[in-house]
């Protein structure tokens, strides 16, 4: 008969993090069981490949949740805790420009490599390949059910992951497991994903990145969140870090207004359009936007504008407003977005006021919710692996004081 202290349903990085802060207390008997025939696909792929674990500028400001709040997570917890209990493990880490933390390496594997390393150095067990596929109370403990039989634990981690990117095995199958147990769920959305726009003036544009202020508007409600940040062009919308962010909080039909030159004031640009007018009125309209915004872009924005390229720059007196008014405030209406397939994280989840300071559930004791399971969702920038790893550590800190382990 398989029997575990602690079994945690998930290998990814919460369940992956916390089955070593178990192990690291002393505990015994961990287990973790894994769907895919391997753990931390997910983790392996993040910061596109290269591992972006955290941020420097980690806060509960930058999570969202409609039930709850990361606070009291990452107090207990955070990024100064996270970045020594890697480093232990033999990572180095150092931070770019930005404030995102990789590693030395800029290899998303090799994070997922140290910690496999340690896991299997600590003794747990490691059942891949294994589906959970029903979790029940029995006694004292929990009975679980998988393709492989049963598995008997005195406590659960259900660390099952979201819905986001199900190619790495994150079905949304944990909220179904969650719901047993009496909690609740709210709508789910896929976050940190492309979105899809209106097409007529982004065509030929494929590939550009830009650093952007955009802001997302909604008829009748007005502006609804806004960001800095990369934004990318593609051939059916637009991706990048900002827009990324804003994809939590964006519906079909809203708004996206995009200024494309956020460094310079408007009078700055329009004065400078201005003089261009004035000192090359033979200037092709084409020409007067050279070493002002990226050609094709320029371009896009003429058309923006409805103005023709070969239109001589002494005759575009009455147009520089309109031209400048599309830099600083280019429009596209949102049709879509490229949905959990592509998404990085979900937004929503199991209700954080159900759970209790160490992510215990309320309504099972020895029962606990990590990761992106629960309604946190975070910023695009290594907030939502610290929550991942911070929540981890923390239900491993509730399990051992319940076990009788000191902390």
């Amino acid at each position: 008969m398989n029997k575990f202290s602690v079994l945690i349903v998930g290998g990814g990085a919460s369940g992956m993090f916390c089955a070593l802060r178990l192990a690291e207390l002393g505990i015994g008997g961990i287990a973790i069981a894994e769907r895919n025939d391997r753990l931390g696909r997910k983790l392996s792929a993040t910061g596109n490949g290269q591992g972006n674990v955290t941020n420097e500028k980690i806060s509960a400001e930058h999570y969202f949740s409609t039930t709850g709040s990361a606070a009291g997570v990452l107090q207990k917890f955070g990024k100064k805790q996270l970045l020594q209990s890697l480093s232990n493990l033999g990572g180095l880490f150092c931070a770019d420009a930005t404030g995102r933390v990789y590693p030395a390496s800029r290899q998303a594997s090799s994070v997922t490599d140290i910690l496999r390393f340690a896991l299997a150095e600590r003794g747990v067990s490691l059942l891949v390949a294994t589906n959970v596929t029903n979790v029940a109370r029995l006694g004292n403990g929990f009975s679980v059910e998988t393709g492989q039989g049963k598995i008997f634990a005195d406590c659960v981690v259900l660390a099952c992951g979201g819905k986001s990117s199900p190619h790495f095995g994150s079905d949304g199958s944990g909220y179904a497991l969650a719901r047993k147990f009496g909690h609740s769920c709210t709508p789910l959305f896929p976050s940190l994903v492309q979105l899809k726009t209106e097409q007529t003036f982004i065509r030929g544009l494929k590939g550009i990145r830009m650093d952007c202020h955009i802001s997302v508007q909604r008829a009748g409600v007005g502006e609804i969140y806004s960001r800095r940040g990369d934004v990318l062009f593609t051939d059916y919308g637009v991706s990048g870090d900002a827009v990324f962010s804003a994809s939590a909080f964006t519906k079909t039909g809203d708004t996206l207004i995009i200024d494309l030159l956020p460094s310079f004031m408007r009078d700055i640009v329009l004065c400078t359009l201005h003089e261009k007018t004035i000192n090359y009125p033979k200037m092709r309209a084409e020409d007067l936007l050279r070493c002002v915004i990226n050609s094709a872009v320029g371009r896009n924005i003429l058309k923006y504008c409805a103005v023709s390229f070969d239109m001589p720059a002494k005759e575009l007196s009455e147009k520089i407003v309109p031209i400048v008014n599309a830099l600083k405030g280019f429009s596209l209406t949102v049709t879509g977005s490229a949905g959990f397939e592509n998404a990085q994280v979900t937004k929503g989840g199991i209700a954080m006021n159900e759970l209790d300071e160490n992510l215990m559930s309320k309504k099972q004791e020895g029962l606990y919710l990590i990761g992106e399971l629960v309604d946190i969702d975070g910023e695009c920038g290594g907030y939502n692996l610290q929550w991942a790893f911070s929540s981890g550590a923390v239900a491993a800190e509730g399990i051992a004081k319940r076990l009788g382990y000191a902390v």
